[in-house]
């Protein structure tokens, strides 16, 4: 039975001289997710917003601009929720975001949708890093100013929290 479905599966084209399943991924209908998003600490929602909007963009620009009402029904979150998660995939340098604006039809400047970039996600991994760096020298700064004035839990006048 398995031959028999190879065999017509490779009769369509669909798979290559090696048997390996041929997938085009210049049509639109699936996307990749980056398994480093998994691994960068921004949370469940996040990567459900963040999914979204690699689900929007445009491949060739990288760019798109639902807005939050649209991306909010569409994940099943509140505009709010939203709102916050966009916020910390900017903080966190997955995306970048920008206000647009355009002109009704009374001449009125109104607020348009942003229009998110969506960046390589080397950009958010090494921005990650380079905040890890930054709280580890602090860290022993801190740890250093405490050898230096002899500081220990034991020698605290009460104690800690």
């Amino acid at each position: 039975m398995a031959v028999k479905q190879l065999s017509e599966l490779n009769r369509r084209g669909l798979l290559d001289q090696h048997m390996v399943p041929i997938l085009e991924s210049n049509s639109k209908n699936f996307f990749s997710l980056p398994n480093e998003s998994f691994f960068l600490n921004i949370g469940h929602g996040a990567i459900t917003v963040y999914a979204y909007l690699l689900y929007c963009e445009d491949r060739r620009t990288h760019q798109c601009h639902p807005s939050y009402r649209t991306i909010a029904g569409a994940v099943h979150l509140s505009v709010s929720t939203v709102m916050k998660h966009i916020t910390k995939l900017a903080d966190k340098q997955f995306i970048a975001v920008e206000s647009t604006s355009y002109i009704d039809g009374h001449g009125m400047k109104r607020n348009g949708n942003n229009l998110y970039t969506i960046l390589p996600i080397q950009v958010a991994m090494d921005h990650c890093y380079q905040q890890q760096m930054f709280r580890l020298e602090e860290q022993q700064k801190r740890d250093q100013v405490q050898k230096r004035l002899g500081w220990n839990a034991e020698n605290a006048l009460c104690a800690p929290l």
